[in-house]
């Protein structure tokens, strides 16, 4: 089953000693995301599947393609529990 994020709108976000800091502006959660997941949010600026999040990941970070499935849907899972992105699955 094919799953596409995107982000949506409500962060405030800046670059703090290499990490990405960012404040929900409606429930006031501030957020930091590491490398892989600032580039994850980065990558989910416009509709992406998780396939084309793990093939940018692959191409930059020595990962192995299951393990990297199972992770990017455990983290997009809990951004969107928080608001931060919407998921949509596809047949």
């Amino acid at each position: 089953m094919s799953l596409t994020a995107h982000r949506l709108p409500g962060l405030v976000e800046a670059e703090v000693d290499g990490e990405l800091v960012a404040l929900h502006i409606e429930n006031g959660t501030c957020y930091s995301f590491n490398a892989t997941a600032a580039r994850i949010w980065a990558l989910v600026d416009r509709p992406k599947t998780v396939t084309e999040i793990c093939a940018a990941l692959a191409a930059e970070f020595d990962v192995d393609e299951r393990e990297c499935d199972t992770q990017v849907r455990l983290l997009l899972q809990d951004l969107q529990k928080d608001g931060l992105v919407e998921l949509v699955e596809h047949g």
